[in-house]
């Protein structure tokens, strides 16, 4: 198992976080209501899908695991420190080649075992935040995990500085130390019980945000909830008591998280807590150049933004029905995104169905030692639902061709993003012509929303972290909240001060910094994989398949230009994104093209 690079608070040997920020908008949310309310009525016309045959699956042709016989072991943390540490002892002293492999083998084993627990404990705390029995277990195999990632770094080294280094890198897992002079940095002093720190925070946040609720019209309503208020007035009334009831606990778990992080990046050597992060996460690209990205976003999106919208989708689609349509539509584009799909459902490696208790939102993460992803969701039957699905399925199918969890968070969304909108060229299918152009407008609509809500979570994170320990307090947050809102031009679509309190339920600004601006740059890639697949969708799904298999470079940037596409960071991108979408989004001149690329 290749040495996976850490986020802080050890987030990604957690899990691999996905969750659809990007999708579910509340900008979106409220213009569809104002669309609704201008838009003709009429009765819609029924799906038009019928299911077709699927072929049997080998089991021969893939190492996953029915998620039916994994079984969950509680892993003692302490021996497995220790026997790394001893292993490293042995490597050391190893003189054999043979023998050496052995030990190579073991401790890689080990390792990937105590990874794969780590990630089956938050899975199962995941799916019943109420279950204080899995929740326990989470914090115990995450604390653990801090001492025996450190053994592991010690194993690591050791593995590093043999004679045999040579012979593990080209014959027994290539790449495996391209990550050493990185991986030697992540603990000093102190770092510890920093480590531990932060995940208790985020542990306190998960389960705060999953419990926060305020009392409205004699009933607990959640944040989720409260979405579904379909009169404006009065879901601006009940978010308003929510944020007053429940943001400030969470704000200050914020405070406290921020204030945990500068302190680690200043033990680790790092001038800020930006520059740790984009070190951790391989990040081919400069926080300088994230900031003029987010200007061009400003500057030439946000504008196409305001005058954007989406279609109203009354019609629903139940799960089994609809992932039909969703496998019969991929084995058409692709066998192989096929053949996956329709694996993760026969070996049971999503939870789709909604409960309570459960998390919001969704995710994919992967369970090493069964070489198997596995998506966590809440499917409900809405346009959301149904795009999430395919989204989620863009991370699972990238897991389960590469195994690859510790890749920058920006190629890892490619994948999810540009495969919305390729299977969206196919909805007139299900839908027919006009719910299924709607519904492709919808898709398109969505990347927008990637480029300018994202890129403005963004701005206030970069902001945030550019102040002094001391100044980082709710009220500083509040401020940059609301005034980067005014810089987007998003202050203006809603009530007064909801962008001051709001940024309080999106998970990745708590659990992984700078994960939203991912969403934007992979939407850049997403719409130009689209655009060409209007008119050549084999092209697009060649080169799909090109940014998948990474053979030219796992780096973002250079992955992007090896598949001949165009980096969002180009000189003048950000323009023609706007002009793109400007056509398509604001003046409506499709001309028929996402019907014939049907």
């Amino acid at each position: 198992m290749k040495k996976q690079v850490r986020i802080t608070a050890l987030v990604t040997a957690i899990l691999i976080m996905a969750a659809l920020i990007s999708g579910c908008s509340l900008a979106r949310t409220i213009i569809t209501e104002t669309v609704d309310e201008i838009s003709s009525g009429g009765a819609r016309p029924a799906p038009s899908f019928s299911p077709q045959p699927f072929p049997s699956l080998a089991p021969q042709d893939t190492d996953a695991t029915p998620f039916s016989e994994m079984e969950y072991v509680r892993p003692d943390a302490d021996a497995a420190a220790a026997r790394l540490c001893g292993l490293a002892e042995e490597v050391y002293a190893c003189e054999d080649a043979q023998e050496l492999k052995a030990l190579f083998e073991e401790g890689e084993a080990l390792y990937e075992e105590y990874n794969t627990m780590v990630r089956l404990a938050s899975l199962k705390s995941t799916t019943d935040l109420t279950d204080e029995t899995w929740l326990a277990e989470e914090a115990y195999t995450t604390q653990g995990f801090t001492a025996v990632d450190m053994a592991y770094e010690e194993y690591y080294v050791a593995l590093y500085y043999s004679p045999f280094s040579e012979e593990i890198e080209q014959n027994w897992q290539p790449g495996y130390f391209d990550d050493i002079v990185q991986d030697e940095d992540w603990y000093a002093d102190g770092t510890q019980e920093l480590y531990g720190r932060e995940s208790a925070l985020l542990s306190e946040y998960a389960q705060q945000r999953q419990a926060a609720a305020v009392l409205w019209d004699g009933q607990e309503l959640s944040y989720e909830d409260i979405s579904g208020i379909e009169d404006a007035d009065e879901y601006y009334a009940a978010l308003a008591a929510w944020h007053e009831a429940c943001a400030p606990g969470l704000e200050e778990i914020y405070v406290e998280l921020v204030r945990t992080r500068m302190q680690l990046a200043e033990k680790l050597g790092f001038g800020s807590y930006t520059e740790m992060v984009f070190a951790q996460n391989r990040i081919d690209y400069t926080p300088e150049m994230m900031a003029d990205m987010t200007g061009g976003i400003v500057e030439y999106l946000a504008p196409v933004y305001a005058e954007t919208f989406d279609y109203p989708i009354e019609g629903e689609a139940e799960y089994e029905v609809w992932a039909d349509f969703v496998q019969q539509t991929l084995y058409g584009m692709d066998d192989e995104l096929g053949g996956n799909f329709q694996l993760m459902r026969e070996y049971g490696l999503i939870d789709w169905e909604p409960r309570a208790g459960k998390t919001p939102g969704a995710y994919t993460t992967y369970l090493d030692s069964y070489h198997s992803p596995f998506i966590l969701m809440s499917y409900t039957g809405d346009e959301y639902s149904m795009t999430t699905l395919i989204h989620e399925f863009g991370h699972f199918n990238n897991y389960l061709e590469t195994g690859v969890t510790a890749e920058a968070t920006d190629v890892s969304e490619i994948y999810s993003q540009a495969l919305e909108l390729l299977v969206a060229n196919h909805y007139g299918e299900y839908f027919g012509e006009e719910i299924g152009y709607e519904m492709q407008y919808n898709a398109l609509s969505d990347k927008l929303d990637s480029f300018v809500q994202q890129a403005y979570y963004t701005a206030v994170e970069q902001e945030v972290y550019s102040l002094g320990k001391e100044e980082v307090t709710p009220g500083a947050v509040e401020e940059i909240a609301a005034r980067q809102a005014e810089r987007f031009g998003l202050a203006d679509f809603f009530y007064d001060d909801l962008y001051r309190y709001d940024w309080v339920t999106v998970p990745h600004i708590y659990e992984l910094p700078y994960y939203t601006f991912a969403y934007a740059t992979s939407a850049d890639i997403a719409v130009q994989l689209w655009e060409l697949s209007l008119t050549d969708e084999q092209a697009a799904l060649d080169a799909y398949r090109a940014l998948l298999s990474r053979e030219e470079s796992t780096d973002f940037i250079e992955n992007a230009k090896a598949a001949g596409l165009a980096s969002p960071f180009d000189e003048g991108e950000m323009r023609r994104m706007a002009e793109l979408l400007q056509t398509y989004l604001s003046e409506e001149e499709w001309s028929g093209a996402l019907v014939d690329a049907a």
